[in-house]
């Protein structure tokens, strides 16, 4: 899936359909077109606020996009209108789900992208979701990985695209794990290990991190890398 910034259809897809094993908790992406100004969404007041604070009207857009797609996505995975979905921000400003009931939800955007997770209320979940676009991703390595997977990383076989790829996986599998714990960036990215050979191309497997077990999965949409975890009861 790609999207252009002039789409007239919203392209809803499970990006991790073909990501390995089923099993995975419910997952819907889209991307909202620049060219529909949400005219006839009601956003809450935290929305309202947070829109205002933005000077970037192409953000502003695709922000505002983000808030009515997550309701549409929300109601297309677990039943009802979009206009019945309400959400609310922890104190910690991770987005919980009041309604429907009943379900955990974890949710992420980039840019027009917007990918919502689902599984029920007790399970601990993160999704997250980047665009592969050129970068220099060494200065980030120190940032959020520990000395001796940065090395790993660094002294793996790979030309630079699937050296950029891996990276962006990487990205994508830590914050769905920091996500899934619900203190998201604060509890550590060096916490989460991600060996290089889960790095190398979508699929689905477990990692260790904070004393758990995590089930994960991940897949390439386009030119975004989707990544999934599922903390182990």
């Amino acid at each position: 899936m790609r999207y252009d910034g002039n789409s007239q259809i919203i392209n809803v897809i499970d990006p991790l359909a073909r990501a390995g094993p089923s099993g995975h908790p419910l997952c819907r992406m889209g991307a909202w077109p620049l060219s529909d100004p949400c005219t006839d969404v009601a956003f809450t007041a935290l929305e309202a606020e947070r829109l205002g604070r933005m000077k970037s009207p192409r953000r502003q857009a695709e922000m505002a996009g983000s808030f009515a797609l997550r309701r549409r996505l929300i109601a297309e995975m677990a039943g009802g209108s979009a206009e019945e979905v309400e959400m609310i921000s922890a104190s910690d400003g991770a987005p919980l789900l009041l309604r429907p009931t009943g379900w955990a939800m974890s949710l992420a955007n980039k840019d027009a992208y917007t990918v919502v997770a689902l599984a029920e209320t007790s399970a601990e979940i993160g999704v997250d979701i980047e665009i592969v676009r050129e970068m220099d991703w060494r200065p980030a390595l120190s940032m959020i990985c520990s000395n001796a997977e940065r090395a790993e990383f660094e002294g793996a076989p790979g030309d630079p695209a699937s050296k950029l790829k891996a990276f962006f996986r990487m990205w994508t599998l830590k914050e769905a794990v920091l996500k899934s714990t619900g203190r998201g960036f604060r509890a550590g990215p060096k916490a989460v290990e991600t060996p290089w050979e889960l790095l190398m191309s979508p699929g689905a497997g477990t990692l260790q991190a904070f004393g758990g077990t995590l089930d994960f999965w991940t897949a390439d949409a386009g030119d975004t890398i989707v990544s999934l975890v599922q903390k182990r009861v």
